[in-house]
């Protein structure tokens, strides 16, 4: 009411009016104490000071409504400086990776270091680790381990509800994290790529929620079973062009946007969640559509009530963009607090201290190039055909030549690389192995190795080459680093990028990792000549995914998807 002065006011400004759907022109906003005091253009409050932004527009801070922080090899006060710059002011992330491999251990460590970052972060608790029984992984969480971490007010329910078959057969520990998920009033995330059929009951059991529709009539039957939809524009996969498509005015509230994974590299170059409106509005969404999908219906469907508006009583987060085309952030302030500006952070760069608890988590045994050896006795091997930027591949059958005792040799093999699946959490000794074909190009040798700790979903080591000597010095350069991706040759280490928390994250600022990881990729398109249209580290990290038609390979062996089942790689 203008009594007493608030701390700044907001002028001159084109406010996005995500309650209305319009433009309020030449408006003010009044900010005291991280909250939002007043809006609009005939205000009574007054101010200390004054911040005119000239004409720019003015949104609500942009809400990312499902990430795994882990994906962007950045620990979560890395991640938030990465991405706070391009709008991000609040996520929800699923920290599935990292409880693969220390389970609860993983998921605290995430929430300590969310606190200490820049912008809010809530959490979604990992409904299946691990993901199948087909490897090994670092952890398992069962009802019991989650029902210890459910109650923290940071946690807003159970993350990609991605076991259907688990559901629809009624596993008992799955329905009681459902039930204890439910009982709380907490949301469920669903992820159930081309399940059809199944949908009825599947949102019977609380989905409200899926990120992995792909086609017209998955959205509609998810919809008409009350299931909203997260449009995403990640790294890896993307489905804001084919979605786009089915928004009108009727169904535009129950949309909303994420990116599900952000890698440094491709935040700096294309933006975060700045991007994914990008991508919207070039693909036909109203503009203001796309601001409420990254608002406001998030923080809806969440039940985020002081988050998604810009409006009196809710957190002063909000984003000035110079124009609604390109959307290019100008500034951010969250709790009314200017954070970063053109592209910068504007807050000192934090001292951290590594967490012991996340550390030290590559142990194997003592190896040997035996390890690598494959046997194709009957001259006919069960190979995995690479597709160019893809995931799903191929089931091949091929001819091999072996040695007059059966082992493969990729010298007399040009074509195809070797694969291996290293178990690192408990040293078991597990070994799978496989054969690749398509990763190379045409007539090239891929001449070495290249090793990683991120391995969908258990992260155990994962390397592939054409020599048994480099296989065998990437997978001991990884345990040296204790965790990273590497590529050798002639077993000498030619690049690599350590990421010593749980073999999935680095300490090192964002700018580092993105050059890095950039240096890396590039390394293993022009001096290991992976095809220019294939991902190497995303390629690779994908292949032990035993949930991923059609072969995949695990610390278990050789496994079939479609059978669901490990087979030999000799065909008999």
């Amino acid at each position: 009411m203008g009594n007493i002065p608030c701390e700044t006011r907001i002028t001159n400004a084109q406010l996005v009016d995500v309650f209305t759907g319009s433009v309020i022109e030449n408006c003010e906003i009044y900010v005291d104490q991280g909250k939002i005091i007043d809006v609009g253009c005939h205000c009574k409050a007054s101010a200390k000071q004054t911040i005119d932004v000239g004409g720019a527009y003015v949104t609500p801070g942009l809400i990312d409504a499902h990430v795994h922080i882990e994906s962007s090899m950045l620990t979560p006060v890395r991640f938030a400086r990465l991405v706070v710059p391009f709008g991000t002011t609040t996520i929800i992330t699923d920290p599935h990776e990292i409880a693969n491999v220390l389970g609860t251990r993983g998921i605290r460590y995430m929430m300590r270091e969310a606190k200490r970052s820049e912008m809010t972060v809530f959490f979604m608790l990992p409904s299946c680790v691990p993901a199948t029984p087909f490897e090994t992984s670092g952890a398992a969480l069962s009802s019991d381990d989650l029902a210890d971490l459910i109650d923290e007010p940071e946690v807003l329910g159970l993350a990609e509800l991605m076991n259907v078959p688990g559901v629809i057969a009624k596993e008992d520990d799955l329905l009681k994290k459902v039930a204890m998920t439910l009982n709380l009033g907490k949301r469920i995330d669903g992820h159930s790529p081309l399940v059809c059929g199944a949908t009825p009951a599947y949102a019977g059991c609380g989905v409200t929620s899926d990120h992995e529709a792909s086609t017209v009539s998955e959205v509609n039957e998810r919809l008409s079973h009350g299931i909203r939809l997260f449009m995403r524009e990640g790294a890896a996969a993307q489905n804001v062009e084919a979605l786009s498509q089915t928004i009108n005015e009727r169904n535009a509230r129950f949309f909303s946007l994420c990116t599900d994974d952000a890698s440094p590299d491709d935040v700096y170059t294309n933006g975060h969640m700045n991007h994914v409106v990008r991508r919207a509005v070039e693909n036909g969404v109203d503009p203001i559509e796309a601001i409420r999908m990254a608002t406001i219906n998030t923080a809806l469907h969440f039940g985020l009530k002081n988050k998604g508006a810009v409006a009196p009583g809710f957190d002063a987060d909000f984003v000035i963009f110079n124009d609604l085309t390109h959307w290019q952030v100008k500034q951010v302030l969250i709790a009314g607090k200017p954070v970063a500006e053109n592209g910068s952070m504007l807050t000192p760069e934090p001292v951290i201290e590594s967490d012991r608890e996340v550390l030290g988590c590559v142990k194997i045994p003592m190896l040997t190039t035996e390890a690598f050896a494959i046997r194709a006795h009957s001259g006919k091997a069960h190979v995995i055909g690479l597709h160019d930027g893809d995931l799903i591949n191929d089931h091949l059958t091929l001819e091999v030549k072996t040695d007059t005792k059966g082992f493969v040799s990729c010298d007399d093999n040009p074509s195809l690389l070797k694969l291996a699946v290293i178990e690192r959490h408990h040293a078991t000794g597990n070994i799978g192995l496989g054969l690749v074909k398509g990763f190379v190009k045409e007539g090239k040798r891929f001449g070495g190795a290249m090793a990683s700790t991120i391995a969908h979903d258990s992260h155990n080591i994962v390397v592939v080459g054409d020599s048994d000597d480099d296989m065998l010095a990437a997978v001991k350069a990884i345990e040296a680093m204790q965790g990273g991706l590497v590529l050798v040759r002639n077993g000498r280490i030619v690049k690599s990028l350590t990421l010593e928390i749980a073999g999935l994250m680095t300490n090192e600022p964002a700018p580092i990792t993105a050059v890095r990881k950039t240096q890396f990729i590039n390394s293993a398109h022009e001096l290991f000549h992976v095809k220019e249209s294939m991902h190497p580290v995303m390629t690779l990290s994908f292949l032990p995914l035993a949930v991923i038609p059609h072969l995949r390979v695990t610390d278990l062996g050789l496994f079939d998807v479609d059978s669901f089942k490990h087979i030999d790689i000799n065909v008999q």
